[in-house]
């Protein structure tokens, strides 16, 4: 079965970056593109060279390259090889490039930098060198695609090639446009450039042809597994001082969040629920962050006790404008994903009147609950990921948007965890959180009866004032430093207490103790954190489970 997928118009990829005319620009294009450009063009062209069409069989009627059509009882004439120009490059871009050609020879996937997932939307672009007698013209690149079930797809791709290629701005290269459903495993590709029908160019071919790889088609290496996120929304209706306040969320909304996390994680999907407010009374407080506000919000996800995968994020727009300056806040820098951390996918956020305008900060902060630290860039992020590998908090390789068709350029883009604009996924946050999804995803999928412990757990806010409450966990002793001992009437209980820093916070901390059994009969505990000491009474905690 043959799909055959006409595209003589050209896709325009935009980018956006602070220094796109130094690296984005080419001369195989007629014009590139300015820096900060934050749309993309011709959108009607990328869906054409997406996937539509028809699929046939090879004895029924396949459209040429020309538009017209043949029978099964004519071959198809092939194109002539374009003449004086020579294909040496093919990149795959799901969100961060990957090269699968280079130099014409197939790149082995296990030196992939960054793991190529089945079932994404996934940008294919051709890079070209010339001869010095080249004629400036148009030219035809065609990529095929054969699948293990027989069928075959082919896209055709016309450019405009007046220079050398580029990775850059504009249509300097050859693109094409795979759609989730056409990327599977034990897909083969590869992409030839052809003459168009009505060209009368002279020159001569090149020795290889424009055809790569050289030795016959590549096979895509793809990592198959599912990968999702399961996001619960939470709208706070806060209510202070005789205001109230609660985001309006539409399904609009929803979709532009739901769009920048897929975009920035390596997710084939991911699924949004938006609960029933969570009242809010007392002040958020002008102690410097959102800490009274994810206490509230650690509770309620506790009385809802949703799967251990699903992450909770409050949108609010505080009646008192606190805390200054801050857009969001992650409760912990997670732990590893286990069953029993649940509680530390817990984050909010501004609202700020639309999910477009929450979504950037809305990423950030959900990277926190997904275990990833800040990186250095404006030089304010503290809490930095020393291991992260590009100077500047760069993203490091050319990025792509699977829904806004952006190129973001290596060193214009910075990684989202990072305080500064252009905010991108690197080669390095995909791999990293790539792990934790694949955990979480599998989690679903088992549909796991395991209940995890109870912990009490405790906030430490800004201005040293705590609050305690009991919630589903456990505790790695590993991961502790701190201790806990529970006065019973039967004696102390000593055991271990998990103290970890509030992402953006100064002094805050998010406390969580083991709570056996024996221990529910406390009449106080002392928790010993480091750096300081805490007596909590039994009357000071409010039990949730």
């Amino acid at each position: 079965m043959r799909r055959t997928v006409i595209s003589l118009s050209t896709i325009l990829l935009l980018a956006c970056g602070d220094d796109v005319s130094s690296e984005g620009s080419g001369d195989g294009t007629e014009g590139g593109t300015s820096a900060g450009s934050t749309s993309a063009t011709a959108a009607g062209t990328s869906q054409t060279a997406s996937g539509s069409g028809t699929t046939e069989s090879a004895d029924e009627s396949t459209a040429a390259a020309d538009g017209s059509t043949s029978t099964g009882d004519e071959p198809e004439a092939e194109p002539e090889f374009a003449r004086d120009i020579r294909l040496e490059r093919l990149t795959v871009n799901q969100a961060t490039q990957v090269e699968v050609v280079a130099g014409g020879l197939e790149v082995a996937p296990e030196d992939y930098n960054t793991r190529v997932i089945s079932g994404r939307r996934t940008l294919v672009r051709g890079f070209w060198s010339l001869h010095a007698t080249f004629e400036p013209r148009d030219i035809m690149g065609r990529l095929t695609i054969s699948y293990p079930d027989g069928t075959v797809l082919e896209q055709d791709f016309t450019q405009f090639v007046a220079g050398e290629s580029s990775d850059g701005a504009g249509a300097a290269s050859f693109q094409w446009l795979l759609e989730p459903e056409e990327v599977v495993p034990g897909m083969t590709y590869r992409a030839r450039l052809f003459e168009m029908p009505d060209s009368e160019a002279g020159g001569e071919l090149s020795d290889p042809p424009p055809i790569v790889p050289l030795a016959g088609p590549g096979t895509l290496g793809l990592y198959d597994v599912p990968l999702e996120l399961r996001v619960v929304l939470v709208p706070v209706q806060h209510e202070f001082d005789g205001c109230t306040q609660t985001p309006d969320i539409t399904e609009e909304d929803v979709e532009a969040m739901r769009m920048e996390l897929e975009q920035n994680n390596p997710v084939q999907a991911a699924m949004f629920e938006v609960r029933d407010p969570m009242v809010y009374t007392e002040t958020i407080g002008d102690s410097g962050g959102f800490s009274p506000l994810l206490a509230a919000l650690a509770r309620a996800r506790a009385a809802d006790n949703p799967d251990p995968s699903v992450y909770y994020y409050g949108l609010v727009d505080p009646c008192d404008g606190y805390p200054p300056g801050l857009l969001g806040q992650a409760i912990a820098i997670a732990g590893p994903p286990t069953l029993e951390n649940g509680q530390q996918r817990i984050s909010t956020g501004r609202w700020n009147n639309s999910g477009a305008a929450a979504a950037e900060t809305f990423v950030h902060e959900v990277g926190h609950t997904q275990g990833r630290r800040h990186v250095r860039c404006s030089g304010g992020e503290a809490g930095i990921d020393v291991a992260y590998p590009h100077a500047g908090g760069r993203i490091g390789v050319w990025g792509f948007g699977i829904y806004d068709f952006e190129l973001r350029s290596p060193s214009g883009g910075r990684d989202y965890m990072t305080y500064c604009s252009n905010e991108w996924v690197s080669d390095y946050s995909w791999e990293q959180t790539l792990d934790v999804i694949e955990v979480l995803t599998g989690f679903d999928l088992a549909d796991t009866a395991a209940k995890p412990g109870v912990v009490l757990a405790g906030m430490v806010h800004e201005d040293g004032s705590t609050e305690w409450w009991t919630q589903p966990g456990e505790v790695d002793p590993s991961t502790a430093l701190g201790t806990a001992r529970f006065e019973t009437p039967t004696g102390t209980i000593e055991t271990v207490a998990r103290v970890r820093p509030v992402p953006h916070g100064h002094n805050a901390r998010y406390i969580e103790v083991p709570l056996e059994d024996a221990a529910r009969a406390m009449t106080a505990v002392d928790v010993l954190a480091p750096g300081s000491s805490f007596r909590v009474g039994a009357d000071e905690i409010r039990t949730i489970r």
